[in-house]
């Protein structure tokens, strides 16, 4: 017996590797009070649990040795596939923890908000027969490094199965953002009526680790901070000289 929409079962899966160019390891350094930047952020996801199911997907590569087994001393769930094709890795993960709705977080996005992927799970969950593709961050007045993206698993499937471009495999958004008459895509907002997309959380290098670390150690961000809180902080490291 097929389950509804509202029962469809759904996990966060965490894209992580120690592999990065510009800054490598950097999903095991360090971030606030003793965590890491990936420990950080699958503590807060934690707190979407049992709503849908965390797991971290990284790649076979002996690079990410470590890291795989961080996170089987951290005690949560996780997948290793190939490095380059994430959209074979998402999709094989997906199968194998029996899941129906995907939604992807990338490790270098540590201040993701757990309401708000719990809130977007649950809006794809009400509109699962209208809906393909569901993203916070194109065309979206969220501050980019808050991203979060919602896929079917049989699209994934899809997507496996007949996409030749190698950006296609590499991007796991790319196959469905380039095929917006195939797919029904919506974007996410967080209806507040401001548009805060100008400022950057995501960790791409050294820079961008400070900032974000300065965003606890001197703008006052509580560890377990609200979207809210997060807004204020960013406004004051805006408009502080």
């Amino acid at each position: 017996m097929c389950s509804s929409a509202t029962e469809k079962r759904a996990g966060i899966i965490v894209q992580a590797r120690l592999g990065s160019s510009r800054l490598p390891g950097k999903v095991l350094k360090p971030l606030v009070e003793g965590r890491t930047v990936l420990g950080y952020l699958l503590e807060r996801l934690t707190f979407c649990q049992p709503a849908a199911k965390l797991i971290v997907a990284t790649s076979l590569n002996p690079i990410d040795d470590p890291l795989a087994q961080q996170i089987a001393a951290w005690k949560i769930a996780f997948f290793r596939g190939s490095e380059s094709d994430c959209l074979e890795r998402y999709y094989s993960a997906a199968r194998q923890f029996d899941l129906e709705i995907v939604a992807r977080v990338t490790a270098d996005c540590p201040l993701v908000i757990p309401s708000i992927v719990e809130e977007m799970i649950q809006y794809f969950r009400r509109n699962y027969d209208r809906i393909d593709y569901l993203s916070n961050r194109q065309y979206t007045d969220f501050p980019e490094g808050l991203d979060v993206e919602i896929f079917k698993t049989d699209l994934l499937e899809e997507g496996v199965r007949e996409a030749q471009r190698l950006d296609e495999r590499e991007h796991i958004n790319y196959f469905f953002l380039n095929r917006p008459t195939r797919y029904r895509l919506r974007y996410y907002n967080h209806g507040r009526g401001r548009d805060y997309s100008r400022f950057k959380l995501s960790i791409d290098d050294a820079a961008d680790l400070d900032r974000v670390r300065a965003l606890f150690s001197h703008r006052g961000l509580p560890i377990d901070f609200t979207f809210d809180q997060l807004i204020t902080a960013l406004i004051a490291e805006e408009t502080t000289p």
